[in-house]
């Protein structure tokens, strides 16, 4: 196991030192430094602002994935959610995911496994939201056929994950399988395991439960597209930080190809891959490398930067509720 983890990590850093190859071949590294000098200060307010409403959006769609429960607040989740988006930059595999199930799961006394199928949920609402944004911006801009494609087999996946997801939520069999699985088993072990298996899957399942609710999914939809819409503001704002004026077109291609681009295997969700979907996402519109590589590391600074002061100023506020519960 220990060493199909090493050669696990050793595979993602080679990933990684690929993209960053890419990326920094045939830099103009004094242009890019005079590009960081040119970042305006007075945009910094607005994408703090908006970028915090995206979060509160997050928190929000996530209570309706929970099905709108009322031990769940909009703003107890978005800070979780801040939380675990924290971690995955920090951490591999997402490891923010698997803590906001956990920490949520031991906060309302939930099954974990059921936070988890919630939170899987919304990464394919999520999918679907880019899909169409990115789809329609490459109609109103962009001729490249290249992007055409590749947005085409993206939005495949989402679209057919929810599909999937969605028919295994409403025909599901896995008791019955289980049942006439175990009469032909003679090892007791092998019964129990396979009851057990059944069990938390059926409980995984039960994080889909937003679909028996058409009006849920509408709204969780339509939170998607506007915690996304928000993004591209701020992507938006920070190029135009930098006196490109390219309108939010661009925010548009920045925000979902970065985005697609962590799906990419790499060592972090914020190095290699999303350096190389940002130069060809301003690539679209001319502007050159070095300056792209520059508007994107101040960016990634940017987000890096609330996450973890918002995160740690959340991780703080739950260990103080977790010292005095009765406050």
């Amino acid at each position: 196991m220990m060493l199909f983890m090493k050669k696990k990590q050793i595979v993602l850093l080679v990933i990684t030192l690929i993209f960053l190859v890419l990326v920094f071949n045939k830099v103009d590294f004094a242009l890019l430094i005079e590009t960081v000098k040119t970042f305006e200060l007075k945009y910094l307010t607005a994408i703090v602002a908006i970028f915090l409403a995206s979060l509160y959006v997050r928190g929000l769609r996530w209570k309706f994935l929970l099905m709108n429960s009322p031990k769940y607040s909009a703003l107890n989740l978005a800070e979780i959610f801040t939380v675990g988006n924290m971690l995955n930059i920090f951490m591999p595999a997402r490891a923010g995911d698997i803590y906001r199930a956990y920490y949520l799961g031991e906060e309302k006394n939930e099954k974990k496994l059921k936070i988890f199928g919630t939170i899987i949920l919304e990464r394919l609402f999520d999918g679907i939201a880019m899909f169409c944004i990115l789809l329609g911006a490459i109609l109103l801009y962009s001729d490249a056929q290249w992007i055409l494609n590749l947005t085409l087999g993206i939005g495949a996946i989402f679209i057919i994950g929810i599909i999937t997801f969605y028919l295994i939520f409403k025909y599901n069999k896995s008791r019955q399988v289980c049942k006439a699985v175990v009469a032909h088993i003679k090892s007791e072990k092998l019964q129990n395991l396979i009851r057990k298996l059944t069990t938390y899957m059926n409980i995984f399942i039960k994080g889909f439960s937003a679909f028996k609710k058409p009006l849920y999914m509408l709204l969780i939809l339509a939170l998607s597209f506007l915690a996304w819409g928000l993004e591209a503001v701020v992507a938006c704002l920070i190029v135009n930080s930098f006196g490109l004026n390219l309108g939010i077109l661009a925010g548009v291609f920045v925000l979902t190809l970065t985005s697609f681009s962590t799906m990419i295997p790499s060592t972090s969700v914020l190095i290699g891959p999303y350096q190389a979907a940002y130069i060809l996402a301003l690539g679209l519109f001319g502007i050159e490398k070095s300056q792209t590589l520059a508007i994107s590391t101040v960016h990634q600074i940017i987000l890096i930067l609330i996450f973890t002061i918002v995160g740690g100023l959340c991780i703080l506020k739950f260990n103080i509720k977790a010292q005095n519960p009765h406050q």
